[in-house]
């Protein structure tokens, strides 16, 4: 024993451990580094994630103050804030991870929306130039935003795939927005929008055809990105194909110009989500056409909201709805559609 009672190790064997503690040291620095590579790749690999949308015309989501042009907006803050109460209070009943929001004043009660349901959402908004109603289309997002804008892009009409010739003009989308995310590893371009109103006004109807070909050129320019597009809002137009609950007919071609958005392309590059649901479930909005203050049920009804989807997305599609459960105009004077996609991930 070494004075003081502590072992004594000779050169030798201090040696011979040092270089066994190295070796042990060196193996797990080895080991260590794998399991890291490891969680690095399983880190940069999509988890599996499921994604609701809804479009939801949110009837003059204002602030109530200067509004005494337009008698179906708020007409003072306490209305305002009531409304805006109110489409919180439905929003967070179903809880979606983006939200399409038409009639929208601006990006302050987008803020205040935001801050009603937790603050939890990205907020996306790009000044429109509607001049006449201020109203404009933003969204709100749980899934990170990586880019987002609007098209600038003005239109003659009529467009030379409209039927008719007259009146014509210059035309360009007032109230729309696009934005780019990643869910469960597949990149989405999502494009907002608000078309003019009037499904069967000829003056109407050429405009909003010259609309609905600007919003085209977009959807297609995201494709060839190769995005997968949701095109979602009040396109103010129904679906030759997918008939709503009664009946009714577009007067336009919109309906092709938004789902065949590359002619050169054999079918359609989108399709409609509600061809899931059943014709007399097709409805977003209630035209009390006897004026009697009473909803007579499918021959009021019409499909004015959309939400159509490029054809890769189509597989991961798992819900559709329309959602009826509240009665006209308490929430919004349309009702909102709602679509669920399932992402396995990578």
């Amino acid at each position: 024993m070494h004075p003081g009672g502590l072992r004594y190790n000779p050169p030798t064997m201090t040696r011979r451990r040092n270089a066994l503690v190295f070796l042990l040291c060196l193996i797990l620095a080895v080991l260590v580094g794998c399991d890291s590579e490891t969680s690095e790749s399983n880190s940069g690999s999509a988890a599996p994630a499921t994604f609701t949308v809804v479009a939801l015309n949110a009837c003059w989501l204002f602030d109530g103050i200067g509004e005494d042009d337009f008698s179906t907006a708020p007409q003072s803050p306490e209305e305002a804030e009531a409304h805006l109460t109110d489409i919180a209070a439905y929003l967070a009943s179903v809880d979606p991870d983006f939200i399409s929001l038409a009639e929208i004043e601006d990006g302050a009660m987008l803020d205040r929306l935001n801050e009603k349901l937790g603050g939890d959402y990205r907020p996306i908004f790009v000044q429109g130039t509607d001049d006449h109603t201020g109203q404009d289309v933003a969204a709100l997002s749980r899934f990170p935003i990586a880019a987002s804008g609007r098209s600038d892009a003005q239109v003659r009409y009529p467009i030379p795939e409209s039927k008719l010739t007259a009146p014509r003009g210059i035309e360009e989308v007032y109230k729309h927005f696009w934005a780019t995310t990643e869910v469960g590893g597949v990149t989405i371009a999502l494009i907002g929008l608000h078309l003019l109103a009037y499904p069967d006004e000829l003056s109407r109807v050429v405009r909003r055809e010259a609309q609905a070909s600007i919003i085209r050129d977009l959807a297609r320019g995201f494709l060839d990105q190769g995005y997968e597009v949701i095109v979602l809002g009040d396109v103010n137009d129904f679906d030759v194909d997918v008939c709503d609950a009664a009946g009714n007919e577009p007067r336009t071609c919109v309906d092709r110009l938004l789902k065949d958005v590359d002619p050169n392309r054999e079918g359609d590059e989108l399709v409609n989500v509600c061809h899931r649901l059943e014709q007399a479930d097709r409805y977003t909005y209630w035209y009390d056409r006897n004026r009697n203050g009473i909803d007579d049920g499918d021959e009021e009804h019409s499909q004015l909201d959309h939400i159509l989807v490029s054809q890769g997305l189509i597989p991961y599609l798992v819900d559709v709805r329309i959602d009826h459960s509240h009665e006209a105009r308490t929430v919004s004077d349309h009702w909102p559609v709602l679509a669920t996609f399932g992402f396995p991930g990578e």
